[in-house]
């Protein structure tokens, strides 16, 4: 299949094009940026054949059957929804649109086009993540009590060495550290535990110069009477190395608990019941193919199998793992969170 990029950024640099390059299922033809010195270094990088500074000319005539969208969230919609109108199956960088009108242009001009259309939650498809909703279901940590999910990186998502100012600029990109990296704790709460329906959040900023917010605690309530707890930050601290970076999800049940790595790939077990529980306190599940030792092996796995799961669902004319419906119920919780904090009440979700 012939496959294209849009965004030559550091997720289309670091996760899409060596992905399409590598999978079988794709012969990655063209490439697109506005930044002609960047796409010239990826093009000769990749040995791509095609790059173009405007994604409309990627779209044009018969060159791609698919493409990934890895540009700014502001540009997200617009794109999808022209490439639906070519008929060109999209895979979309989370989250799916800055507002709810975006979202429902997007879907309408999916379900139009009948194309295969896909949202990055890459998070669904670590085998901690699987194994921990399985579990759930199963009812291995009895009743659900409480739940909660936190993000606090050191520098945001840019790294030790990200001077200041590019700090502010990257985070006004990304609307905020929230909207950037709470969506995918939303998603996964969503996809463990179903219909969320009230929302209640508190945001702050606290860098000079940044307007996003920088800070966020927010609860979501479910209607099976799950309670969660999500709590996200940034931090631009490039000289306290000593903090750790925390990425988890805890879910506890009247008979136990499960704690699950973010970016995978460990699963924490503990059951009241479970005789190894007993005696050693939590268990810790890994997948044997993935090393906990190896930085962000279990992440870049994911993201092998999100482009996989893209490709084989255009294939084998099959329902795409993350769909726009699931996108933008997601986008509608976050969006709550942000009126919450605005407007310091409860937000129904009707």
């Amino acid at each position: 299949m012939k496959t294209g990029v849009v965004g030559c950024g550091w997720i289309g640099q670091s996760v899409h094009i060596p992905n399409y390059v590598q999978n079988p299922r794709s012969e990655l033809v063209a490439i697109c940026d506005t930044n002609e010195e960047l796409l010239s270094k990826t093009k000769e990088k990749y040995n791509v054949k095609y790059a173009f500074t405007d994604y409309e000319e990627l779209l044009e005539g018969d060159l791609v059957e698919a493409i990934s969208v890895c540009t700014p969230t502001s540009t997200h919609s617009k794109i999808v929804v022209d490439a639906a109108s070519h008929g060109v199956h999209t895979l979309c960088e989370k989250p799916l649109a800055l507002n709810m009108k975006e979202a429902d242009e997007v879907l309408e001009a999916v379900s139009r086009s009948k194309i295969k259309f896909m949202v990055g939650f890459n998070c669904r498809f670590l085998p901690n993540h699987v194994r921990m909703r399985n579990y759930t279901n199963e009812g291995k940590i009895g009743r659900i009590i409480t739940s909660r999910g936190e993000v606090i990186a050191t520098m945001g998502p840019f790294g030790n060495d990200v001077d200041k100012e590019f700090y502010r600029k990257e985070t006004e990109k990304r609307v905020g550290a929230f909207f950037d990296m709470g969506v995918h704790l939303v998603d996964l709460f969503i996809w463990l535990f179903g219909k969320p329906i009230e929302v209640y959040a508190s945001t702050m900023t606290f860098t000079e110069g940044v307007s996003a917010d920088e800070s966020s605690v927010v609860l979501v309530k479910f209607n099976n009477d799950i309670l969660t707890s999500i709590t996200v930050a940034w931090l631009y601290l490039p000289d306290y190395l000593s903090m750790s970076n925390n990425k988890m999800l805890e879910i506890i049940g009247t008979e136990g608990k499960l704690e699950s790595d973010l970016f995978g790939p460990s699963l924490y077990f503990y059951s009241k019941n479970s005789l190894a529980s007993k005696i050693g306190g939590k268990i810790r599940i890994l997948p044997r193919h993935l090393n906990p030792k190896v930085p962000d092996e279990a992440l870049r796995w994911s993201y092998e199998k999100e482009i996989d799961s893209f490709l084989r669902a255009i294939l084998e004319d099959k329902r795409p793992s993350i769909t726009g419906e699931e996108a933008r119920e997601v986008l509608r919780v976050t969006l709550a969170a942000y009126e919450s904090s605005r407007t310091k009440s409860v937000v129904i979700l009707r």
